[in-house]
C-alpha cells in the first residue's frame, strides 16, 4: 500500500465520520417536535443522501478490506 492510498483512506474515513455526525444532527433534529412538515422533509431528503453516500464508503472500505486480505493470504501461500 503507498503512501497516497494511506492518506486516500484518510480523508474517506474522514469524509465517513462526517457525513456519520451530520446524520446524526439530523436524527436529533427531526426528533424534535418543533420540526414543520417543509423543513422535516428537506431534513429527510438531506438525510437519505446521507444515508447513500455512507453505504457507498463503507462498501468501498470493505473492498480495500478483501484485496488486503487477500494480498496476504496469497503472500502467505507463496511463502509455503
Amino acid at each position: 500500500m503507498t503512501l497516497t492510498s494511506i492518506i486516500i483512506m484518510a480523508d474517506k474515513k474522514q469524509d465517513l465520520k462526517s457525513a456519520l455526525e451530520q446524520l446524526e444532527r439530523l436524527v436529533n433534529e427531526l426528533s424534535s417536535d418543533d420540526v414543520d412538515v417543509e423543513q422535516g422533509l428537506k431534513k429527510f431528503k438531506q438525510g437519505a443522501e446521507l444515508i447513500t453516500f455512507c453505504r457507498s464508503q463503507l462498501r468501498q472500505a470493505e473492498n480495500e478490506f478483501k484485496k488486503l486480505k487477500s494480498t496476504l493470504e496469497t503472500e502467505e501461500e507463496d511463502k509455503e
